[in-house]
């Protein structure tokens, strides 16, 4: 019996640990900064089903974004994320919360706590 592609043949196996995996921090642009100094980081994983995961962060300040459509789980940390473009309510995130972003929302990521998440995205 071969062994080859065994690796993808295990019954399970674990890809990335959400909570201490390192990051490759990915730089802001400076016109998405809108106070302190944030950073984010992100460590992509390999795509799933047809969605690509991975976890990101993203440290104290605040940041502007355009979101894709998107599902994911805050590990660890918490932000308030408001919505520029529309009256959506702001959203509070903390660990354990699952939240859906939906394409083209304009974003304000206010952090206060470091945050942490795994997400998902259709790939």
């Amino acid at each position: 019996m071969s062994n080859q592609g065994a690796e993808n043949k295990s019954a399970g196996h674990i890809i990335a640990s959400a909570s201490k995996a390192s990051l490759e921090r990915v730089s802001l642009s400076p016109d998405q900064i809108d106070s302190g100094s944030p950073e984010t980081r992100i460590l992509e994983l390999p795509d799933f089903a047809g969605v690509s995961m991975g976890v990101w962060e993203h440290t104290e300040g605040v940041s502007t974004d355009t979101e894709v459509d998107e599902v994911f789980i805050v590990i660890s940390g918490g932000a308030t994320i408001e919505f520029t473009d529309d009256d959506t309510p702001p959203l509070e995130v903390t660990a354990g919360d699952i939240v859906r972003l939906s394409a083209g929302a304009k974003t304000r990521w206010i952090v206060r706590d470091h945050i942490r998440k795994v997400y998902f995205v259709p790939a």
